[in-house]
């Protein structure tokens, strides 16, 4: 095998030892439909190019990433200079020649060792500690929760779950996160009593009635294909983030155009889960 097949192998493998925080050989089967033998000397390649990267765990059957994984892994991140790790930082695939070009402007860089530490915790169900910083409160402070789902909403990866200091179902940025640890005690809330993510919320969209019958046309055949609205269901815990995304007035007296093309038209129906605290 060439070098550069070898080192496309190491990336995919290392993509999800760094990601999920551990990799195996049936994970290997699912993600790329290979052999029970191929998937071996996948792993067998990857911990002879990176062997201080992964132990053995013999009750998960896995290989589980090791402290030095991440710690050059952030190195990399840190460096000018591309590496044989740089892609194994990228979650998704890169845009190839030829192909169209999707293009997103990623302020926000999420660590795969915070991903990870979170991704193990909702497999495993274990509670995770970690020191967060928000708008409210900027000083580092000490939160432990039991989370339930990882998800990306706009620019930004997000953990939901179960706060024991504020004895509620909340959201927490990736990006605020530090120190995340994993812990013993096991997960106790069940998701299907977070009522903000069961909920699932009907959202009526139109053009924003303050624009002239050219201008609401105009929106009307760019995001309805022509009808005078388009209706979408969603989560009522990422609502507000759905709405920011599309810049969606919910508030059309006080939102109002260029700034707004967008309106949620039921918004009362919609204010409950909308302005949640």
């Amino acid at each position: 095998m060439s070098i550069e097949g070898r080192q496309a192998r190491d990336t995919k493998v290392g993509r999800i030892l760094l990601w999920e925080g551990r990799v195996g050989r049936g994970r290997l089967i699912a993600e790329y439909g290979l052999s029970p033998i191929r998937a071996s000397e996948w792993l067998r390649d990857f911990r002879e190019s990176y062997p201080e990267w992964v132990v053995w765990d013999s009750k998960l059957k896995a290989d589980v990433a090791t402290s030095m994984a991440y710690a050059a892994a952030e190195r990399t991140a840190n460096a000018a200079r591309p590496s044989a790790i740089s892609a194994m930082l990228i979650p998704d695939a890169p845009n190839e020649p030829g192909r169209p070009l999707s293009i997103a402007w990623d302020f926000v860089r999420t660590s795969p060792r915070t991903f990870s530490r979170l991704n193990l915790a909702i497999a495993d169900r274990v509670r995770v500690k970690f020191l967060y910083c928000s708008m409210n409160n900027p000083e580092p402070h000490e939160r432990t929760i039991e989370p339930h789902s990882l998800l990306r909403a706009g620019r930004r990866w997000h953990v939901r779950g179960y706060c024991l200091q504020r004895q509620a179902f909340r959201d927490f940025v990736l990006g605020r996160m530090s120190k995340v640890k994993l812990l013993q005690e096991h997960s106790l809330a069940d998701i299907a009593t977070d009522a903000a993510w069961s909920t699932v919320v009907q959202v009526r969209l139109v053009a924003h009635p303050r624009l002239s019958n050219a201008q609401q046309l105009v929106v009307r055949s760019e995001y309805f294909n022509g009808a005078s609205a388009r209706v979408e269901s969603c989560r009522a815990a990422l609502l507000n983030y759905m709405v920011q995304e599309l810049v969606a007035a919910t508030d059309v007296d006080r939102q109002i155009p260029p700034d707004y093309q967008l309106a949620v038209e039921n918004t009362e129906e919609c204010r409950q889960w909308l302005f949640m605290t």
